[in-house]
């Protein structure tokens, strides 16, 4: 039985290197082809692992799965077939979709991101690495470019979700949501398990590189070699009877047999060998370097958006020489580098100083307080300070662009989420001034908050009016008239939500001015005066 088990160990070993050699052929075609891809090709470590998973990889942004069975089936099957899955496996991690959260629909997010790799696959490979299904994978994309009036993330998720909750047998915009079978099957080429964003909570057993536990004896020394593997780098270790550099005989095992993860050989490996050759190469690592699994996860994504941005540096610098097919990559590399504003701190940056009746902690001694309330019955020996100054706000305006060209559902989202902050912040003083203005070329309509107590009553009755053209200059030229006349005796500043597409005041005004510009992943942000303050956000962030 020892003897058994030896051979089957060696066998598996030789499968796995095997497995192992055609990955890393696939990252040097690759290489050669695109070498601005060396540093993202290379950074992930590979690990064995017999998942019976319907695709031959899987990564979790540091490690590589790889099912050895699949991957020598994928393999003689057709050889460009293995290098898109690479690729699209990479290209996944460049623009950090491992690491999204912001989509509640984990299915339609999912098989988003999986259209957004393969059409930048296909744009990087059509010609150098075609795959079978390259056609239909066009005409597809196609539909869904009409569908969502653009190939962007943002537009596609949100398509896509509307199909997913689509009832069984109906459609949406003349899609019927059977299409979202077609859809996985042409665009999915690898496992999002192991997706950070896709793990319920942050424990190793839950990163989608683990199976079921009940390991045999087998598996466990071929688990021991495995994790010895993981933590060193090296290659796996084989039989010391120089078969090291002999080919296993992959090829009299049925092709139909591996595709479907191998055949008897392999059954004990189904259960368990991902706790060896996922969970402990994975926490041993970390336990190395004294790292959790959300600090694993967020070390990863800091390291590929280091490599993303350098590579975007490099196209920008060199991209001529590689020409239009690397256009579609280099829009996806921007939308994924692009700065991140976080809109509730940039609010604070409006606060003023103001006294506020509130304990002062910095000045009162709760001490000699109790010691005086027990010793004396009711009376402290020291009162504490009710005035404490504080960073508050108090006149401050919102303004809102009502012309045609901004939604009106935007433009409730955006009032509605900046009073979240305001009341959720404690910035702002108990009684407030301020002021709501809508406009388009003219002021619409002002309405006056005096208690952050009333937001709620202001929302349900407030209507979006206007929808004319976009002019700037009567706000301004109305809150500089409210300053002269005392209605806002220390006005901080004025945020200006709007898309941009209008005329500015030529000089500068006499208050802090902010316009937020809702991102269209389309189109670029308009430049602002030199005296104005920008900021970008997106539908995300008024979700949150």
């Amino acid at each position: 039985m020892p003897e058994v088990m030896d051979e089957k160990l060696k066998r598996r070993l030789e499968e796995d290197a095997l497995g192992r050699d055609i990955i890393d052929e696939c990252r040097v075609q690759l290489m050669l082809k695109f070498r601005f891809l060396d540093l993202a090709l290379w950074r992930m470590e590979l690990s064995p692992l017999r998942s019976g998973a319907r695709y031959p990889l899987a990564t979790n942004g540091s490690n590589v799965a790889y099912d050895p069975s699949r991957v020598i089936a994928r393999y003689k099957q057709d050889f460009d077939e293995s290098v898109r899955d690479y690729i699209h496996m990479t290209l996944h991690c460049l623009f950090r979709h491992p690491y999204d959260r912001d989509h509640e629909d984990l299915e339609a997010w999912s098989l988003t991101c999986d259209v957004m790799a393969e059409s930048v696959a296909m744009d990087l490979c059509g010609r150098r690495f075609p795959s079978a299904d390259d056609a239909e994978r066009q005409s597809q994309l196609g539909t869904i470019r009409m569908m969502s009036g653009d190939l962007l993330p943002s537009k596609v998720y949100s398509f896509i979700h509307n199909l997913v909750i689509c009832p069984d047998g109906q459609s949406y915009c003349g899609i019927q949501r059977t299409a979202l079978n077609d859809w996985h099957a042409l665009f999915e080429r690898d496992e999002h398990a192991a997706w950070p964003s896709m793990s319920i909570s942050g424990d190793s057993s839950e990163d989608g590189l683990s199976n079921d536990e009940g390991e045999s004896e087998g598996d466990q020394n071929r688990g021991e070699a495995t994790s010895q593997m993981e933590a060193s780098g090296d290659e796996p270790t084989t039989p010391e009877d120089g078969t090291e550099g002999e080919q296993p005989q992959a090829a009299e095992q049925p092709e139909g047999e591996a595709s479907q993860g191998g055949g008897e050989d392999d059954e004990d490996s189904l259960e368990g060998m991902g706790e060896a050759a996922g969970d402990e190469g994975l926490t041993e690592r970390n336990q190395t370097e004294g790292l959790d699994s959300l600090e694993r996860s967020d070390q990863d994504e800091q390291e590929w958006e280091d490599i993303s941005k350098q590579i975007e540096m490099e196209m920008h610098a060199f991209g001529s020489e590689w020409g239009d097919e690397t256009s579609s990559f280099v829009s996806n590399l921007a939308l994924a580098n692009r700065k991140r504003y976080d809109y509730s701190e940039f609010l604070q940056s409006f606060a003023v100083h103001s006294e506020e009746i509130q304990v002062n902690p910095e000045e009162f001694d709760y001490v000699y307080y109790s010691y005086g309330m027990n010793l004396y019955g009711k009376t402290p020996l020291i009162e504490p300070l009710e005035y404490k100054e504080s960073e508050r706000i108090r006149d401050f305006v919102i303004a809102i662009d009502t012309s045609e060209s901004v939604r009106g559902d935007l433009v409730r989202r955006f009032i509605a989420h900046t009073f979240d902050i305001l009341k959720e912040s404690g910035e702002y003083a108990s009684k407030v001034n301020i002021h709501v203005i809508q406009a388009d070329n003219r002021i619409q309509q002002e309405m006056i908050i005096k208690d952050l107590r009333d937001v709620d009553s202001f929302m349900d009755n407030m209507q979006v009016r206007g929808f004319g053209g976009t002019d700037f200059r009567p706000v301004f030229n109305h809150v500089e008239a409210m300053i002269e006349d005392g209605r806002l005796s220390d006005l901080k500043g004025l945020v200006y939500f709007t898309d941009g597409l209008g005329t500015f005041p030529e000089s500068a005004p006499s208050f802090d001015a902010a316009f937020v510009f809702m991102k269209d992943e389309s189109k670029d942000v308009p430049t602002v005066p030199p005296w104005a303050i920008k900021l970008v956000i997106d539908e995300n962030a008024l979700k949150e």
